[in-house]
């Protein structure tokens, strides 16, 4: 591994903070005036902690049983994953000759990220593909679509000011 991808990581590492927790700001501002809701914190803990427990798919993630720390899991997770995903981002795009400071490439990445909640954790919930069998006050798909927009947001703000790439 050269020196230079080493920087790409860690700085893959900041920007993933810095851009999850544009995210998550965006995302409760834009949940207090109605634009969005999503699904609850703590379900998505709940599927982290049932996986470790061989639990990946719920029927209904809502009556499943509580556990534990499903908040903090859910925290952890969260950064986890945009921490992998932007670092993934950063080093990706120095791989494909590309800047990761424009922000149609920052914004078209994000977007790219709804794959996950769409296809894998929607459906392991119990709320089908793209969340459409989920509770329709959760606006899942629009949820999904805007905070995710912010993350890639966060990512081309991210770069831009800690002169990434």
């Amino acid at each position: 591994m050269t020196g230079a991808t080493i920087l790409s990581m860690v700085s893959g590492v900041c920007v993933g903070v810095a851009a999850t927790v544009t995210m998550d700001v965006l995302a409760s501002v834009s949940g207090r005036v109605g634009l969005t809701a999503g699904a609850k914190g703590q379900w998505v803990g709940r599927w982290y902690l049932g996986m470790a427990r061989g639990q990946f798919v719920h029927s209904n993630i809502a009556a499943a049983p509580e556990r534990a720390g499903e908040k903090l899991a859910a925290l952890i997770g969260h950064y986890a994953i945009g921490i992998a995903l932007a670092a993934l981002y950063v080093v990706g795009a120095g791989w494909l000759g590309v800047t990761p400071r424009v922000l149609l490439v920052a914004l078209g990445y994000g977007l790219a990220t709804c794959v996950f909640p769409w296809f894998l954790m929607f459906p392991a919930f119990g709320f089908g593909l793209l969340g459409l069998r989920g509770p329709p006050e959760l606006m899942l798909i629009r949820t999904s679509l805007t905070n995710h927009l912010f993350y890639g947001f966060g990512l081309w703000w991210s770069v831009n000011v800690l002169w990434v790439g």
